[in-house]
């Protein structure tokens, strides 16, 4: 697997702070689950999942 960086907002890096602070497992679990969607990308496009965002025909 290669490897993946991931950049956080303000908002997120807060997030994530506030569901350490206050020890929330359920929401950790969802900002995790969050964060595994950010890093799987979207296999079987030959352009990549940037282009597979775009419109129909560009990429």
């Amino acid at each position: 697997m290669a490897d993946k960086t991931i950049i956080f907002s303000d908002q997120e890096q807060m997030q994530a702070e506030g569901i350490v602070i206050d020890k929330d497992g359920a929401e950790a679990l969802r900002f995790l689950a969050n964060v595994l969607e950010r890093i799987k990308g979207h296999p079987g496009h030959a352009c990549g999942p940037k282009a597979a965002e775009g419109p129909p025909g560009h990429g």
